[in-house]
């Protein structure tokens, strides 16, 4: 039977003198989806756990690696994780004798392991892509690649077990890209009869549709998976032209300003162009679902302001000649009006996000600081019970950084990548950002994957004469940029441990385990695929990694660096670093005032890079559908008490329905030729928009 953990008196000195009642929490999101109680004598870490983590670590490492060499990949994301490994873990508990049931906490810590495979092919795969198939024309052995891939995934360690008193600890990270994950699982692992169907047995069947789904969550989740399911064959097969419709464009399909103004590729003005396709929605953004309101509120701000009032002046302006183009255009479609806003806005990010941390959490990083454990954090009920597990000592961490940057080192330096002093500039670079853009993904839950701390590396590299297209360039850029996002992706499952109350040792012997099997297979797969279908002979020279900052070869050649040459015209966007810098400072003067306190909600950091991926990977379309979806909910069911837990079940579902249409589809008609038959469902203008008059320059 499962115990909860008691209140202790105030005068047991191995509990907190300050200690709030257990029940409450300072952020309703919290408060409503992860559970207030512990039975510290559950099952978590064992033989049943691992090897089905083990398992499913090596299925989707192998899938996720294999689909890079078809036509459409294939993917495997966190939820249906979730609901692949329940009835194993049951099955187990059923076949083998004398099992224990199957409990959350394994299965939590299953998808801990399962969610490093799952970050190595989001996140990993985006930073190495490029920079792979140069390294693989040295021809070097496949240890080489194998131990440079394996520091890669553990030198996040040590850098994430030092912040974590900053990143995992403090009440106000919650990190919500967890709470759907949470959703489900309490939902699948707490269960319960309700008092009236107790009472009234199969009568209590006849209550009003809205209250049922309301008492049963698990039946809610399922409805809302198979909607979407059902729905994502039109976007993604039948009707493709939803992905990107331009309604508007339809009153006069040859007036060009209306095309430009309204269009999904255009600025999206008043609703004109809508993605009504959820992956396409959520791909970069993440789902809006999971926001707290006043990121929703700051991010809709700033695109008004940038998107429908700023690129319309600068295109006006006809700075740099872009009016011979869209006014936002396509990937690799030259400089465009929206392009040289959003460089902009990334470059001003940079500083800014710095700045805002210093003023806005300055002093609580210096208490986090002097933090040395759990006991010493305040009033936060998790922390209280994550406190009767060991802790993991710092020097822990330390080691597995060591080790991993000494090979790291010693690997690039001997094969001629880059000498070992340039990376340790690149690594401490990247290092200083780890903590102030955690910070932004930890309490918006937006943008774990960081394009202008691409844009940084690349420039960086190009300032040190590291050769146009050279292998040192691209290991200047990957090396860096791994560690801040493997390290932001262990904090942000640390923080799903830690809500989950797992055990931090059991923890990091699971991040790790998964680390090392999912490099060893993944590295071994992309390494046989290379020999066998010679991808090193094909490799295709004119291939850029600068394009893969998305700024492309539109807003600088690679040739001679970003700010001079034939490139001189860039000098202009140094300016961001200046407007960056100085942004957050009159809010945060003026946020002392009675009267305007509340523009201490006036987060720039989040404003100015919600815009970072656009025109390029993110249409204006696309965005603002994000944000209304978020602001309807927000504001019709978003406020009342017992929506927030069914709201995040709903992101959750939202993204299973998704992946299990993608898999269908893409398995079983894409990736073998069968496509849907032409109609004119089907013409999307090459999957950019409907509408041909946003891709055509005005002039």
């Amino acid at each position: 039977m499962t115990m909860d953990v008691e209140i202790h008196p105030v005068d047991d000195p191995n509990v907190l003198k300050f200690y709030i009642d257990p029940e409450m929490t300072q952020f309703e999101e919290v408060g409503g989806t992860c559970s207030n109680r512990d039975n510290p004598d559950e099952i978590c870490c064992t033989v049943r756990s691992i090897v089905i983590g083990i398992v499913f670590v090596i299925g989707i490492s192998f899938l996720h690696q294999w689909t890079v060499y078809t036509y459409t990949s294939t993917y495997i994301g966190p939820m249906l994780a979730i609901i692949i490994t329940y009835p194993v873990g049951h099955l187990w508990a059923y076949v083998i004798p004398n099992a224990k049931p199957f409990t959350q906490k394994e299965h939590g810590l299953i998808l801990v392991m399962t969610n490093v495979a799952w970050m190595y092919y989001l996140q990993f795969n985006f930073a190495v892509s490029a920079a792979l198939p140069i390294l693989e024309n040295d021809k070097k052995n496949f240890a080489n690649y194998f131990f440079l891939v394996l520091a890669f995934q553990f030198l996040g360690f040590g850098l994430a077990g030092v912040l974590r008193r900053f990143l995992v600890w403090p009440t106000e990270v919650i990190w919500p890209q967890n709470l759907p994950l949470i959703a489900i699982l309490r939902t699948l692992h707490e269960r319960k009869t309700t008092t009236k169907e107790t009472t009234y047995g199969p009568a209590a069947r006849r209550w009003s549709l809205k209250e049922t789904l309301i008492q049963n969550k698990l039946l809610f989740f399922g409805i809302v998976v198979f909607l979407a399911f059902f729905y994502e064959w039109f976007p993604l097969y039948i009707m493709p032209f939803l992905s990107v419709f331009s309604w508007m464009c339809m009153f006069n399909l040859n007036n060009r300003l209306l095309g430009q103004l309204t269009a999904v590729r255009g600025l999206a003005l008043a609703g004109g162009g809508l993605t009504l396709d959820w992956m396409k929605i959520t791909v970069y953004l993440g789902s809006p679902l999971i926001l707290p309101g006043w990121a929703l509120f700051n991010i809709a701000f700033g695109f008004v302001l940038i998107i429908w009032f700023i690129v319309p002046i600068v295109y006006g302006s006809n700075v740099r000649g872009v009016k011979t183009r869209p006014i936002a255009g396509v990937m690799f479609s030259g400089t465009t009006a929206m392009n040289l806003v959003t460089a902009f806005t990334s470059f001003a990010y940079l500083p800014c996000i710095f700045v805002h941390t210093f003023l806005f959490h300055g002093h609580n990083l210096w208490t986090q600081f002097r933090t040395k454990s759990l006991g010493n954090t305040g009033n936060d009920m998790h922390n209280r019970l994550m406190s009767v597990y060991p802790q993991v000592p710092d020097w822990w961490y330390f080691i597995l950084f060591s080790i991993s940057l000494i090979m790291v080192c010693v690997i690039c330096n001997q094969n001629g990548w880059l000498p070992w002093y340039l990376v340790l500039l690149t690594l401490f670079i990247n290092m200083m950002l780890v903590l102030p853009v955690g910070l932004v993904s930890s309490i918006t839950g937006q943008f774990l994957h960081n394009a202008p701390v691409y844009y940084l590396g690349v420039m960086v590299s190009q300032g040190l004469n590291l050769g146009n297209e050279s292998a040192k360039t691209y290991s200047f850029i990957v090396v860096g940029y791994i560690l801040f996002i493997q390290s932001l992706a262990l904090i942000q499952d640390m923080k799903l441990g830690h809500y989950l109350k797992i055990g931090p040792r059991y923890m990091l012997f699971a991040q790790a385990l998964a680390g090392f099997v999912c490099s060893t297979f993944s590295v071994g797969i992309q390494y046989m695929n290379f020999n066998k279908y010679g991808i090193n002979n094909d490799y295709d020279s004119s291939f850029s990694i600068f394009d893969y900052t998305l700024l492309g070869g539109s807003a600088f050649s690679d040739i001679d660096g970003f700010f001079g040459g034939a490139n001189r015209a860039n000098r202009a966007l140094l300016w961001a670093f200046l407007v960056g810098a100085l942004l957050p400072i009159p809010g945060w003067l003026l946020s002392g005032w009675p009267r305007f306190t509340w523009l201490k909600h006036l987060h720039w950091p989040l404003i100015l890079i919600s815009f970072s991926w656009m025109p390029a990977l993110l249409s204006a379309g696309a965005l603002f559908t994000w944000l209304l979806v978020g602001l309807v909910v927000y504001f019709t069911i978003g406020k009342r008490s017992w929506s927030q837990r069914h709201i995040y079940l709903a992101s959750g579902a939202l993204d299973l329905g998704l992946n299990l249409a993608l898999i269908f589809i893409n398995t079983i008609f894409l990736n073998q030729d069968n496509y849907f038959p032409n109609w004119r469902g089907t013409s999307t203008n090459k999957g950019w928009d409907t509408c041909k008059q946003a891709l055509l320059a005005q002039s």
